[in-house]
This record gives C-alpha cells, structure tokens and sequence, in this order.
C-alpha cells in the first residue's frame, strides 16, 4: 500500500495563504486560476498525514518566499515545502513551523556542493528532479538522463529522491527502472489518474 501525499500550489495574497492548481512547463509554474481558500483539510484523517506545499512565487522568481513559509499553517498535516533553494542558508531558514521536509529542486541550487551540505544537515531533505521530454533539467536549463543524475544524488546518500513529472512523459517501463536504481524514489505526477506501476512505489505526490 502506498502513500499519497497531496500538492498545493501556494502563494500568500491580502495576508492569507492562497492555492490554485497550476500547470508546469519546464521549470515556470503558472496558476491555472484565481488562487484561493485552500480547500485541503486533515480534520477527517485518522492520523498525522505529510502535505506537500509548493512555493509558485519563490519558484518563478528565484528566491524563497519566506512570507509564505511563515504564514502558512495546515493543521493536522505534516508539510512538505517546495521552494527555490540555492545555498545552505536556504535550507536553514526553511526549517520553520510546521515544516519538517524540505525538497531541494536540484535545477536551483548553485552547486552539487549544496547537496552534499543539505545531506549532512538534515535527513529530511529530499531532491527533486523537474523531469521534462523525459530528460533531467538541471542548472542553466541543461538537461541530462534521469538515471545519471538519480545516480548522482544517489551516491551522496540521500534516502529520498523524488521526481516531478511535469508533462507526464515518463512511462510505467521507465519508472519501474528508476525504482530498480533506487528504492527511495518518490513520483511526483502531474494530471490525473495513477500510473499502475507507480502504486508499486512507497509514497507518491499527486496534484490536490
């Protein structure tokens, strides 16, 4: 049985924090509509459940939104944040409130360096990979092979790597392989309806 971990796409308006379902074109977020109340509630789960909370403005611009990171509260849920990290500092300043993972997109941070440091700060970091045309997309929009730089992230000793399919272009074969490199990985879909060989995965992160 896998877990499901719902994605807001989130940004602070008038003082309150906002969501919208939003579409992804290579690493650019744009709001599908009007941002909003979100609707996500954990008041009828049984138990403690992980939110993934994606920062659309800190994203875009290249700098953490850090009025969001301290404005948002999801009772009842244990978030996941989202959001441009380029150094440690980065990593440091997200560890606020209800906040207990961090996924550090790999295309935003300055260097590999930053990884390493985000390994050895924390084990609830996780990088994400923006996945595009099946390829990587890494620093200065350059892309490489999922599995390369799965490996890569791999041998620096995270337990976790997650990656955001942002035009659905991975196939279950592909997917089935990246899970036989590495048994942490976390699928990240876009759009709807579940891969049947992604529910072979431990958590998944699926659009709330």
């Amino acid at each position: 049985m896998f877990m499901e971990i719902p994605a807001l796409y989130c940004v602070l308006k008038g003082g309150e924090v906002k969501a919208a379902p939003a579409n992804i074109n290579g690493t650019a977020i744009s709001f599908e509509s009007e941002p909003d109340r979100p609707t996500y509630s954990a008041d009828e789960l049984d138990e403690r459940m992980p939110i993934l909370v994606a920062d659309v403005k800190g994203l875009n611009r290249g700098e953490m939104d850090d009025r969001l990171l301290t404005g948002m509260e999801f009772r009842g849920s244990d978030v996941w944040f989202m959001t441009h990290i380029k150094d440690i500092e980065d990593v440091f300043d997200c560890f606020m409130g209800d906040v207990v993972k961090v996924l550090i997109p790999y295309h935003t941070t300055r260097n590999d360096l930053v990884m390493e440091e985000a390994y050895e700060v924390s084990e609830n970091c996780i990088p994400i990979l923006f996945a595009s045309q099946g390829r990587a997309i890494c620093r200065g929009g350059q892309t490489k092979d999922i599995s390369t730089a799965i490996e890569g992230l791999a041998r620096t000793g995270f337990n976790e790597i997650a990656i955001l399919d942002t035009d659905s272009l991975i196939g279950e074969e592909e997917w089935l392989r990246y899970k036989d490199r590495f048994q942490g990985l976390i699928p990240f879909l876009k759009g709807t309806g579940l891969s049947s060989a992604c529910t072979d995965f431990q958590k998944i992160i699926v659009d709330h």
